[in-house]
């Protein structure tokens, strides 16, 4: 027992150390040498769990995912407004990103190592439809316009959000600013305009929330 909690420890370590590298230097410019060395690990230990730099990249991904619908879960859950619930997985998306070298690691690299696809996870699929079912009831609750496509809609601010992530990595600290600003923007076309302000106010009372390194 002790020596698997220990090669756990070995692979937590790694995992960990593999994000916070791959979110700085990106997946082509990492060094498998600088993951181990602010790991802490041996060659040995890092083939033991993982047999290429791709690989450990793509457990990077599948933590990150895992634990983006962690965040998601509470709001599909709970009896929040379906489109207060949009905007507020884009904010903690945003304070996780910041905040979370796992999940800012997962943004970036499934950009960078193009269409990811594994057998348990599907980055991208998770979070289109989180929000294309949030859509579908915030049509239903009537803040949405009803004409609105929420497949549509769903599709898009996975884009619009994937691309800010993006655009934000070398100052992460733009992060929030743009979401705001998207959100800003968008309001206008989904809903009707008697609650574009009340909406426009709940967007900025989220900014204030979100931790910061």
């Amino acid at each position: 027992m002790a020596t698997q909690k220990r090669a756990e420890v070995t692979r937590r370590a790694l995992l960990h150390a593999a994000a916070e590298v791959f979110t700085r230097r990106g997946y082509a410019d990492t060094k498998l040498s600088e993951i181990l060395t602010q790991a802490l690990a041996t060659k040995g230990a890092l083939y033991f769990h993982y047999a290429s730099k791709e690989e450990l990249a793509r457990a990077v991904i599948e933590e990150g995912t895992r634990r983006f619908t962690v965040v998601c879960t509470p709001y599909l859950d709970s009896p929040t407004p379906a489109f207060e619930a949009m905007i507020g997985i884009s904010f903690v998306t945003v304070d996780a990103a910041l905040n979370d070298a796992v999940m800012g690691a997962t943004f970036r690299l499934i950009t960078e190592m193009g269409d990811y696809r594994s057998s348990e996870t599907d980055t991208f699929a998770t979070w289109t439809s989180t929000y294309q079912l949030l859509a579908r009831r915030a049509i239903d609750e009537g803040d949405l316009r009803e004409n609105t496509d929420p497949d549509a809609v769903g599709q898009l601010l996975v884009e619009l959000f994937a691309g800010a992530h993006l655009l934000a990595t070398d100052n992460p600290v733009a992060l929030p600013t743009r979401t705001a600003k998207a959100w800003d923007l968008l309001l206008p076309v989904l809903v009707t305009t008697p609650k574009v302000d009340y909406f426009r106010q709940f967007v900025t009372r989220r900014l204030p929330t979100v931790g910061l390194p």
